[in-house]
């Protein structure tokens, strides 16, 4: 007698071996039989006639280590197939506590808007480290597994007192590392970080490699948000270098197709023994945002305004040298601005229009109008980079990165808010596996090599024992997909005032052996694990 028995599906276990027809059945958590035929009876019975069946896929490069503390359930993780997450990317950390510490730190990023804050210090289950962290996340309950990652801007800020733009002190080093050891000692998996951000970006490669070095100790993963600034080839190769100084394992995170010689540098790397892997978002519109977030960005990526806050961001729109700060520091005043529009407003004339063809009406510069929109009073949500963002772009990857057996999917799906989901969203990340599976399988990429890279690949790199495959003995995070029906809207079916969108064709998840959506129903078995490294 089993717990449950998925019965006649089309096996693709994760390996790469060649596709196979059977039954799984499964007691409590784990995998406890795979056979052509299980004679015996399930308490529960799933039909997978002309579905294939998968290991959960696992994404490598989200941000979603707090939002259970809102909800639990990860409907659009499961309705791709996704049963386990790797959190703490960018740089962004759990650690060090107190969480008031943490929830300070994301606000600052704009990682988290105004009431985001002010709730979440109230209503937030308190931690110091990791350990009080997976306690809490456990307590509250997750449909997914998390492997989490801990932040070097994090850390950083913290110790070194917010953002300093020199290396740390004797001192300062000694307290980051102490950090550091403590957490990956109560099964943190690596760290990351993120070198276009503040602080990270402040870092040196000597400064990289000695906290590499820390990591790689302990088998951990390094991850990084690449130093764009100076070119994604050369950014590429610096984090490259980071991990033949230190030796650590390196996953270089959302690397962008419209590079494929990034891509070509990865795979040379892994060639010569480097523990490597890259993932990529397989395509994105840009960022749907609302007016008070887009203020946070502004204050997040400027060296000079980051100290002095939203009220500093305001001030200097009122100013003729603030506001040339801003267009120089702030990513959204790149270009002509006919992919950034208003897709919601106040004043219903500008809703579905570009802030060029807005300003040409009005004859205004560009630049000047944007920054009118933010220093005026009235509410919008900007559709920042429109239906195809030009470093992920709605095409086909070209041959070598589809060919390169080391790339993954990352969706660095957007945190956002969950209880406003206009405040911060995007409109592809949501659909990053299906998308992948069916650019792939358009490029006659096999299946089995493509169900590979997005589960057993990304489980022996990161070292998660028992996941990543269907094998006797693991655990049972199974995904059952209809492959006809499994899908996305693309940036031109997508409506961009729906933040809601999620993937289509998979029929049943279960995460540790219990059913998370069953028949396409969403459920809240909360069966996820917070996993720890070496525990």
């Amino acid at each position: 007698m089993y717990d449950v028995i998925i019965r006649n599906g089309l096996i693709v276990d994760g390996t790469g071996k060649s596709a196979y027809k059977g039954d799984i059945g499964i007691r409590g958590e784990k995998i406890a039989k795979i056979s052509p035929s299980i004679d015996s009876n399930g308490d529960i019975e799933i039909n997978a006639e002309g579905k294939i069946v998968i290991p959960g896929f696992i994404d490598p490069h989200v941000h979603e280590e707090w939002v259970c503390f809102v909800d639990g359930s990860y409907e659009l993780f499961l309705r791709q197939g996704v049963t386990t997450v790797v959190n703490g990317n960018c740089g962004h950390s759990i650690v060090p506590g107190p969480e008031e510490n943490v929830i300070e730190y994301y606000w600052n990023n704009g990682l988290m808007s105004f009431k985001q804050r002010d709730r979440y210090k109230k209503t937030f289950p308190k931690w110091m480290d990791f350990n009080g962290y997976a306690e809490a996340v456990e307590k509250k309950g997750t449909n997914l597994n998390f492997v989490t990652l801990l932040g070097h801007g994090t850390i950083r800020w913290t110790v070194m007192k917010e953002s300093q733009k020199r290396p740390p002190t004797q001192e300062e080093a000694k307290k980051i590392e102490e950090i550091m050891r403590h957490n990956m000692e109560q099964g943190a998996w690596g760290i990351s970080f993120g070198l276009d951000y503040i602080p990270s970006r402040y870092a040196d490669i000597e400064e990289l490699t000695w906290v590499a070095k820390i990591i790689a100790e302990y088998d951990g993963v390094a991850a990084a948000h690449l130093r764009h600034y100076i070119g994604v080839k050369e950014a590429t190769e610096e984090f490259v270098e980071v991990g033949r100084r230190s030796g650590v394992r390196i996953q270089v995170s959302h690397l962008r197709p419209t590079c494929p010689e990034a891509f070509e540098v990865v795979r040379k790397a892994a060639e010569e023994g480097m523990k490597i892997l890259a993932d990529t978002i397989p395509r994105s519109t840009g960022h749907c945002v609302s007016k008070l977030r887009l203020l946070q960005f502004v204050m997040a990526v400027s060296d000079e305004l980051f100290s002095s806050g939203l009220e500093g961001v305001k001030k200097a729109l009122k100013t003729k040298e603030g506001r040339e700060l801003i267009k120089k520091d702030a990513f959204i005043f790149a270009g002509d601005k006919s992919d950034k529009f208003v897709i919601l407003s106040e004043d219903p004339e500008l809703e579905g229009r570009s802030i060029k063809e807005i300003a040409e009406e009005k004859k205004q510069d560009p630049d000047e109008l944007l920054l009118d929109l933010l220093a005026d009073d009235k509410r919008y949500v900007f559709w920042l980079g429109g239906p195809s963002r030009a470093d992920f772009p709605d095409e086909p990857h070209c041959e070598s990165i589809v060919n390169n057996p080391y790339v993954c999917v990352g969706t660095d799906e957007i945190m956002g808010d969950v209880e406003d989901p206009y405040d911060w969203y995007e409109l592809q990340r949501r659909g990053g596996f299906p998308i992948f599976m069916k650019m792939y399988l358009s490029k006659n990429v096999p299946i089995e090599e493509i169900v590979r890279r997005n589960t057993s690949m990304v489980s022996r790199h990161f070292n998660i024992k028992e996941r990543g495959e269907l094998k006797e003995g693991y655990f049972a995070d199974i995904a059952v997909i209809d492959l006809e029906k499994y899908s996305f809207p693309s940036p031109k079916e997508v409506n961009c005032r729906n933040p809601f969108i999620m993937a289509s064709g998979v029929e049943y998840v279960l995460v540790n052996g219990k059913v998370a959506l069953d028949a396409g129903i969403l459920k809240k078995p909360l069966a996820g694990k917070v996993l720890r490294k070496n525990h």
